[in-house]
C-alpha cells in the first residue's frame, strides 16, 4: 500500500495510565473526520518493568473493534507477542504479522498484558510506548476489484 494511504499513531508513555496488567491511553487525537476502514498493525512496542519478570514472553491484546479477528475465548484481539532476553525490557522480536481490519475512530486505547499462560501480569509496566501503523483501504479500488471478479463467479 502506498504511503499516502497510511498514518502512524504514537502512543506515548507519558500519556499512559498504567495499572497491573494494563496500559490505557485516553483522548487520542482524531485521525480523520469520519470513521474510515483500515488495517491497524502495531509496528513497534516496548514495555519496560522496574524489576525483572519471571517469564520471557508477554501476550499483548488491544481494545480495537475488528472485522477479521476471532478468538476461542472471545477476548480482545491479540495485537502482538513481545519477547525479552533479560526479563525486564520486552520488545517485538520480529516484524508484527498481525493486521487487524478496523476503523480509525479510536478515542481511547487499552492494552492488556498477560503471560503466555494467559494470566494477567500482577505488576504495572514502568514504561510503555507503542507505534501503530494505520493503512487505509481504498474503497473505490475494492469495489472495482469486486465488480471485475463477480462475472467469473456466475459461470
Amino acid at each position: 500500500m502506498s504511503y499516502s494511504n497510511c498514518q502512524y499513531l504514537y502512543l506515548s508513555n507519558s500519556e499512559a495510565i498504567k495499572t497491573a496488567g494494563s496500559v490505557l491511553w485516553q483522548n487520542i487525537p482524531t485521525l480523520s473526520q469520519s470513521s474510515r476502514e483500515c488495517y491497524i498493525t502495531v509496528s513497534k512496542i516496548n514495555v519496560v518493568f522496574a524489576a525483572s519478570q519471571n517469564h520471557s514472553d508477554i501476550i499483548v491484546k488491544g481494545s480495537i473493534p475488528t472485522i477479521n479477528y476471532k478468538s476461542t475465548d472471545n477476548s480482545e484481539p491479540l495485537i502482538a507477542v513481545l519477547h525479552s532476553d533479560d526479563g525486564k525490557v520486552f520488545d517485538l522480536n520480529i516484524e508484527n504479522p498481525i493486521h487487524l481490519l478496523s476503523n480509525d475512530n479510536i478515542k481511547s486505547f487499552k492494552l492488556s498484558l498477560s503471560t503466555s499462560n494467559t494470566s494477567l501480569l500482577t505488576v504495572a509496566a514502568d514504561s510503555c510506548n507503542v507505534l501503530m501503523k494505520i493503512e487505509y483501504i481504498d474503497q473505490l479500488e475494492q469495489t472495482e476489484l469486486y465488480i471485475s471478479q463477480k462475472p467469473r463467479t456466475l459461470d
